[in-house]
C-alpha cells in the first residue's frame, strides 16, 4: 500500500516537472521568434554620456594670443582706412516754403450771434391773463426770449412747462428749455419773469415761430403768439 502511494506521488511530482520544462521551452522559443530582426544598438548611449561629461569637465588648456599676430591685424585695419574712399557730402537740401493760403481759402470760424432782435415786446392777453415776450437774444447757441406773466384775475393759474409749445413756420414743433416762471401764478397782479431758451441749430432756416402756453390741467386759459420774428433783418410785426 505504501508503494503504491510512493509510486503515486513520484508520478504527480514527474508531471509537474514535465510541464515545467515544456512551458520553459515553449516561452524561450516564443521570445526567439518576437525578437527577430531587433538588432542591439552599436553604442552603448551610457558609455557616451560617461565620455561626454569627462570631456567637458576637462578645462581646456590656456593658448596665449601672439602679440605680433594682434599688431598685424591692427596696421592692415588702419592701413585698409587710410586708403578708403571718402564718401562725398551731399549738399543740403533745400525746403521750399509752401505757399500760404488764399483769403477764399482760408474759412473764418463761425461768430457766435449775440444780438438783441427788434419788434419787441410782444404780448397777448386772455382771460385776465397776460403773456408777454420783453425781449429776443441770440447769446451763444441759443436764442432766448425773455417772457413775463401776470394774473389780474380772481383765482390762481397753474402752469406745465413742459406742454409749452413752439413751433417754426414750416410747423414742426421746437425742443425748448424753460427757466424761472413758476408753475402756478396767483391771483394778485404781479408780474413773474423767466426765459426760453432755443437751440439755434433748430431755427436756422425759419424766420418766424409760434408760442402757446396752456393752463394745467383745465387748459382753459390758451396764450398763443403766432408770427414771432427771430431775424434780425425780419421786418414782421407780431399779431397781437
Amino acid at each position: 500500500m505504501k508503494l503504491k502511494t510512493y509510486l503515486l506521488t513520484l508520478g504527480i511530482l514527474m508531471a509537474i516537472l514535465g510541464a515545467s520544462v515544456g512551458s520553459a521551452v515553449l516561452a524561450y522559443r516564443m521570445g526567439t521568434e518576437a525578437l527577430k530582426g531587433v538588432s542591439p544598438p552599436d553604442v552603448n548611449p551610457t558609455n557616451k554620456f560617461s565620455t561626454s561629461q569627462q570631456i567637458t569637465a576637462r578645462p581646456k588648456p590656456f593658448k596665449p594670443i601672439n602679440e605680433k599676430d594682434i599688431l598685424k591685424k591692427v596696421d592692415i585695419y588702419i592701413q585698409n582706412q587710410k586708403t578708403k574712399p571718402r564718401d562725398k557730402k551731399e549738399p543740403p537740401k533745400t525746403v521750399e516754403p509752401k505757399p500760404s493760403p488764399s483769403a477764399k481759402e482760408i474759412e473764418a470760424p463761425p461768430q457766435k450771434r449775440t444780438d438783441v432782435l427788434i419788434n419787441f415786446p410782444l404780448r397777448v392777453k386772455e382771460q385776465n391773463m397776460t403773456l408777454e415776450i420783453t425781449k429776443a437774444t441770440y447769446q451763444g447757441e441759443s436764442l432766448l426770449l425773455n417772457i413775463s406773466l401776470k394774473n389780474e384775475g380772481e383765482k390762481a393759474v397753474q402752469f406745465l412747462y413742459s406742454f409749452l409749445e413752439i413751433q417754426d413756420s414750416q410747423g414742426q414743433i421746437l425742443s425748448a428749455i424753460t427757466e424761472g416762471l413758476p408753475s402756478e401764478i396767483p391771483a394778485n397782479g404781479q408780474t413773474f419773469q423767466g426765459t426760453v431758451e432755443i437751440p439755434i441749430s433748430l431755427i436756422e432756416k425759419s424766420q418766424l415761430i409760434s408760442l402757446k402756453l396752456s393752463d394745467y390741467p383745465e387748459q382753459k386759459v390758451n396764450l398763443a403768439l403766432p408770427n414771432i420774428p427771430i431775424s434780425q433783418n425780419q421786418e414782421v410785426t407780431a399779431t397781437q
